[in-house]
């Protein structure tokens, strides 16, 4: 299964995400994701988007959702962080529905 996590992070934060970000970053991955992946580009007035494709180990997604909560939790003490959680699929995938 494969996670898409976008954040918005206000321009006046950033340091406060900064600091969030290195101590969560110096966590070993859980062994229930493979990979995880943080991008980020500027939003307008919205401050910074960052989007997290985020990569399971087949059949371990639920304990993988739990995972991915756990680490984004520090985050949400940011006034006006955001967090939005979507399982997406591949295009191939896609084409067998």
């Amino acid at each position: 299964m494969i996670f898409m996590g976008t954040q918005w992070i206000p321009h006046n934060k950033t340091e406060q995400w900064s600091k969030i970000f290195a101590e969560v970053t110096s966590n070993p991955l859980p062994s229930c994701i493979k990979k995880w992946q943080t991008f980020s580009s500027a939003d307008g007035s919205d401050g910074i988007k960052g989007i997290n494709i985020i990569y399971t180990e087949k059949g371990k997604g639920d304990e993988a959702l739990v995972e991915i909560t756990k680490t984004i939790m520090p985050f949400w003490e940011i006034e006006g962080y955001r967090w939005k959680l979507e399982p997406i699929i591949g295009v191939r995938d896609s084409m067998k529905a």
